[in-house]
């Protein structure tokens, strides 16, 4: 999915929808915000996306691997 397409949704409700719905889980709103947070850190801070996946590991306490793909979920 598309990032641009993912905050479209979500800006209309139509992901939250589609939650209520029981069509997707948690997950697709939890990688979307690690996706722009690993982003907004590379960009703001300058900082390597590597480095921002190991600060990510600690802010959102999950594992290295399920940051990387929770940012290959997404397509710029």
């Amino acid at each position: 999915m598309n990032i641009q397409t993912a905050n479209t949704l979500f800006d209309e409700g139509i992901l939250s929808a589609m939650y209520k719905a029981g069509l997707i889980n948690t997950k697709v709103f939890t990688y979307r915000e690690i996706y722009l947070w690993v982003n907004a850190q590379v960009q703001t801070r300058g900082i390597t996306k590597n480095q921002a996946v190991l600060e990510a590991e600690v802010k959102f306490d999950k594992d290295e691997r399920t940051i990387w793909r929770a940012l290959n979920c997404f397509t710029a």
